[in-house]
């Protein structure tokens, strides 16, 4: 079973198929099983692409620190030690969700690593004072429904559903509210954020399912990003569309466009 450590932190990742590499990024309180294996993702795609698959730390089958100050950027550093470790200058990126968020960071941070970003799940938040406020007592409320004793105990119905999701999955509940909490941090300020974002030259794509409950604009990272593209697969939510065959077929065609032009 493979792994590589980063500054002390054990990563575990997996290897399918041959061709161009995909790092294939999961969400939050899934893993690379569930989110990629589970749901057929890895073979749909592995014939033609060589897919890198990795438990974000927190995850999976790697280390689960329960202090926030081993997440943040360090999970962002995984990504980009990963492509290190395994002598890979440039990738594809698809990321869901969380990892979707991660992609985009190194999209702003790291472009020289990015071929092109597939962004699935990504709801893009650029928020003024008071709703920055409002979503950081949403965050605190998602650390208190992990960290609660019983699913009992929980009021606010979008923290019990990311409750349920982690429980469904094994999840160890302490490292993920670490993990929400080392979001809480100063964030850009929106007109600076909305600049580097229209300064990205990668081929970027978005797909959501319309009925995704993330808050945000589902097309603001494709308003921005020149020559971006967006898709939204109607009738579907944050977790029936990732198994979605339109889903995969949007990817694979947008992959394919990318590499063979």
């Amino acid at each position: 079973m493979p792994y590589f450590t980063n500054d002390g932190i054990k990563i575990h990742y997996e290897i399918e198929g041959e061709g161009l590499p995909v790092v294939m990024i999961h969400g939050f309180a899934s893993s690379l099983e569930g989110n990629w294996k589970q749901t057929n993702w890895v073979d749909f795609l592995k014939d033609e692409y060589q897919l890198i698959l990795i438990d974000c730390r927190g995850h999976g089958k790697s280390d689960k620190p329960t202090d926030p100050a081993y997440y943040g950027p360090k999970m962002i550093d995984d990504m980009i030690k990963l492509l290190e470790y395994l002598s890979i200058k440039k990738a594809n990126f698809f990321g869901y969700s969380m990892g979707s968020r991660l992609t985009f960071n190194i999209l702003l941070s790291n472009p020289q690593l990015v071929k092109c970003a597939i962004l699935g799940g990504f709801v893009l938040s650029i928020p003024n004072e008071t709703e920055q406020v409002v979503s950081e007592r949403r965050t605190l409320q998602i650390i208190e429904a992990l960290r609660a004793k019983s699913k009992d105990q929980i009021k606010n119905p979008v923290a019990l559903r990311f409750r349920v999701f982690a429980e469904s999955n094994n999840a160890n509940l302490n490292a993920l509210a670490a993990i929400m909490g080392s979001g809480l941090q100063v964030q850009e300020k929106p007109a600076q954020l909305k600049e580097r974002i229209k300064k990205i030259k990668v081929p970027v794509m978005t797909v959501v399912g319309s009925d995704d409950f993330i808050q945000g604009d589902k097309t603001l990272v494709a308003q921005l990003v020149p020559d971006a593209c967006h898709f939204q697969i109607q009738g579907k939510d944050h977790l029936t569309v990732v198994p979605d065959p339109k889903f995969k077929m949007i990817v694979k065609a947008f992959l394919d466009y990318i590499n063979r032009r």
